[in-house]
């Protein structure tokens, strides 16, 4: 058998796969976003648990919790002090191990 294909000869793809382990926290809402003290929270290479609270988004005088849905070690805050922002924003980047 030869390795050289023809003109009818069946090529199938092999599905590739690939596991994400990084993760973006979003917005919950519209609004200013607001870091945690350094003191609660450092950002940049803090492990964090789901739940975890990563910041504030002020909204019409209420504040609104930004908290991890993942656990990972935090690569980054995406935000700015005081930026606004809207709902499904990304904030952080966590990198799950």
């Amino acid at each position: 058998m030869s390795d050289t294909l023809t003109a009818t000869d069946t090529i199938f793809a092999v599905p590739e796969t690939t596991i994400m382990l990084e993760r973006i926290v979003v917005a919950p809402c519209s609004g200013r976003f607001n870091s945690l003290p350094s003191e609660t929270f450092t950002t940049e290479g803090e492990w964090v648990e789901p739940g975890t609270l990563l910041g504030e988004i002020t909204v019409s005088g209420g504040k609104t919790a930004v908290r991890s849905h993942s656990r990972g070690w935090v690569m980054g805050m995406l935000a700015l002090e005081g930026q606004p922002v809207k709902a499904g924003e990304a904030l952080f980047w966590i990198s799950g191990r």
